[in-house]
């Protein structure tokens, strides 16, 4: 049983995914982990979430723009590099590794990335700041 786990692991771990075979361009909500934490099945079921419940609409362009709605994730661009997708800010790069949960839902892990003298030292995952994009269109 711990063989399978590991395998499982590895596995996610290791297969890398590509905008072009996720088909990423075209609209997308994006909905960040802590404001989702907050919002029960059952109200889900009683009314589901409003505009107010999506952080921002995002057009990601095949040429790698974004156009987003949001005042406080300000993505100018995107690319996927070294299997993991980055949304360029003002400020710098935001790295998630893609996890496709369908076509139409893709759950981005994100992860901080630490340079030294131009080569990666360390990577590891940020779970405060995890991100889930499902398409609308």
């Amino acid at each position: 049983m711990k063989r399978v786990v590991c395998v499982i692991v590895f596995v996610l771990l290791v297969l890398p995914l590509f905008g072009q075979e996720l088909g990423m361009t075209g609209t997308w909500q994006l909905f960040r982990l802590d404001t989702i934490g907050s919002f029960s099945l059952n109200e889900y079921r009683t009314s589901p979430p409003t505009s107010s419940f999506v952080d921002a609409t995002l057009q990601l362009g095949s040429d790698g723009s974004v156009v987003s709605d949001s005042q406080s994730l300000r993505f100018v661009s995107w690319a996927i590099e070294s299997r993991f997708l980055s949304f360029q800010t003002p400020s710098g790069n935001s790295f998630y590794k893609v996890r496709d949960l369908s076509p139409d839902v893709l759950f981005l892990v994100s992860v901080i990335v630490t340079e030294r003298n131009a080569t990666v030292t360390q990577i590891e995952a940020n779970s405060n700041a995890n991100l889930v994009l499902v398409r609308t269109q």
